[in-house]
């Protein structure tokens, strides 16, 4: 994604000499602090990176470093970047399959932003996130990473590892855990506790997974608002007590679940949890009684959430259950 900053002033100071850096560009984003921002999305090559960033710099601390559409690097090599910090780091819709430990060294003090997306990465050297003394947000985005990372960092806030065959995650070592995404991936089950203990934690996305049964203490949030995307999974069965804390919306639609159990999701909406459900093969039977029978429930069940009938939930007739069901 492009930096955040706008209103671009080119100019010579404090760049260096433009002629030295070429193919790289480098720009003052914003003319009030200096904020340099560096575009080398047209190198050819590690050799022409590592030459363009040993070349003489009269400032070392940029805001950004851009890399878009680069055919080229296979690779981001420990040195190839030379003295220079950064700030932000974008580095998308490439050919990149790895970075090196201490490719961002000299950036362990001042980056806030990595984002290594659309690329073909099959390793990253997760150990040396927690050495990144203010990183809030790593997106690794449509990658090819696999097995199950270990992330560890007192202050990122922002993990998206989404459209990757990964096959799990331990985010416990991420206290100010904020949101994190895991859609598209290969998970198909995720442990007791996976999701517990994080006091920040208010966003989780598993949309379009292979989830068929979520287990107590699956998930357990502290926050006063929060979303669980369960969206597109093969989940036939939830625990009770699998959706702890939950104080916000919950979205499971497209699923496999033939009855939203009293003991499951009468606690989640007695929270005020809305619930999304459409796209599921409903029952209907007496096991659904206990939402029919309550229009305030009724109200929290959204979209157009129908019996495997086609029925609309919120059109059955509450007076047939109070008869039929005891």
């Amino acid at each position: 994604m492009a930096t955040e900053k706008t209103n671009h002033h080119p100019r010579d100071v404090p760049c260096p000499n433009a002629e030295d850096i070429s193919p790289c560009v480098c720009t003052v984003i914003d003319a009030s602090d200096f904020d340099m921002e560096m575009d080398c999305s047209s190198v050819s090559s590690n050799t022409d990176l590592a030459r363009i960033f040993s070349e003489h710099f009269p400032f070392n601390n940029f805001y950004s470093l851009i890399i878009y559409n680069n055919i080229h690097l296979r690779t981001i090599r420990a040195g190839d970047l030379g003295q220079i910090s950064f700030k932000r780091i974008d580095i998308w819709s490439g050919n990149l399959q790895s970075v090196e430990t201490n490719a961002f060294l000299h950036s362990y003090d001042t980056l806030e932003y990595l984002e290594i997306s659309s690329n073909m990465l099959t390793a990253f050297p997760y150990s040396e996130i927690s050495m990144f003394n203010h990183l809030t947000t790593l997106n690794l985005r449509s990658n090819q990473l696999g097995g199950i990372p270990t992330v560890a960092s007192l202050t990122l806030q922002s993990l998206y590892l989404n459209n990757n065959p990964i096959t799990g995650i331990n985010p416990s070592s991420l206290p100010l855990l904020y949101t994190i995404g895991l859609s598209f991936t290969a998970i198909t089950h995720i442990p007791t506790g996976t999701f517990s203990g994080l006091s920040r934690l208010t966003n989780i996305d598993l949309t379009n997974n292979k989830l068929e049964v979520l287990d107590p203490g699956t998930i357990n949030l502290q926050t006063s608002y929060n979303w669980v995307y369960l969206t597109t999974n093969s989940i036939t069965s939830i625990a009770e007590g699998a959706l702890m804390g939950l104080r916000g919306s919950l979205y499971v639609q497209n699923n496999q679940l033939t009855e939203l159990a009293e003991g499951v999701f009468r606690p989640l909406m007695d929270m005020d949890v809305t619930v999304y459900a459409e796209s599921n093969p409903l029952a209907c039977g007496c096991e659904i009684a206990w939402l029919v029978l309550n229009s305030v429930y009724v109200d929290q069940l959204m979209d157009d959430t129908t019996c495997f009938s086609g029925e609309l939930v919120r059109n059955l007739d509450p007076d047939v259950y109070a008869s039929l069901c005891h």
